[in-house]
C-alpha cells in the first residue's frame, strides 16, 4: 500500500504468543520482519524494546543480534536505554574506514575492482558501503 511507511514486529506480543522465554526464538521472526520490509522497499524497520530497562548488557546484546539480522535502531522504554542503543548501530571506526576503502575503490574508474585485500567490489557491496557512510553521518 502506497501510504504504509514501514513495519515493526511486536515481539513483547509475539513472545507471549508463543510462550518465548529466550531471545534465540526471536531470530526467525526478526529476520523475516527485515526481509519483508526491504522487499516491499520499505527502510530496515527498528527492532521492538527491550523489556528490562536495567539490564543494559542484555540491551547491548540484543541490540548487536538485531543489527546483524538488519534492524536499523531500536524502540526504548527509558532514556537510560538510549546510548547502548545509539552505540549498538552506530558504524564503528573500522566499519567507516572499510566502507571508504570501497567506495574511493569504486569511484576510480578502474573497471571491476578488487581490495587490497582480494575481496571483489560489485554494486551490491558498494550500495552497503554507501549506507554505512551515510549513517556515520547521521551520527555526526
Amino acid at each position: 500500500h502506497p501510504a504504509l511507511r514501514g513495519i515493526a514486529l511486536g515481539e513483547a506480543d509475539l513472545r507471549a504468543e508463543l510462550g518465548l522465554r529466550e531471545e534465540a526464538g526471536l531470530a526467525w521472526p526478526r529476520s523475516r520482519a527485515v526481509v519483508a520490509a526491504r522487499a516491499a522497499g520499505l527502510p530496515p524497520p527498528p527492532q521492538s524494546v527491550y523489556p528490562d530497562a536495567r539490564d543494559l548488557d542484555g540491551l547491548a546484546r540484543s541490540c548487536a543480534d538485531g543489527r546483524a539480522l538488519g534492524f536499523l535502531g531500536r524502540a526504548a522504554i527509558h532514556p537510560r536505554q538510549l546510548p547502548v542503543i545509539e552505540a549498538a548501530h552506530r558504524p564503528c571506526a573500522q566499519e567507516i574506514e572499510a566502507a571508504e576503502e570501497i567506495v574511493r575503490a569504486a569511484t576510480s574508474d578502474a573497471g571491476a575492482v578488487a581490495l587490497s585485500d582480494g575481496r571483489f567490489v560489485d554494486p551490491a557491496v558498494v550500495a552497503g558501503a554507501r549506507r554505512v557512510l551515510a549513517l556515520a553521518y547521521r551520527y555526526r
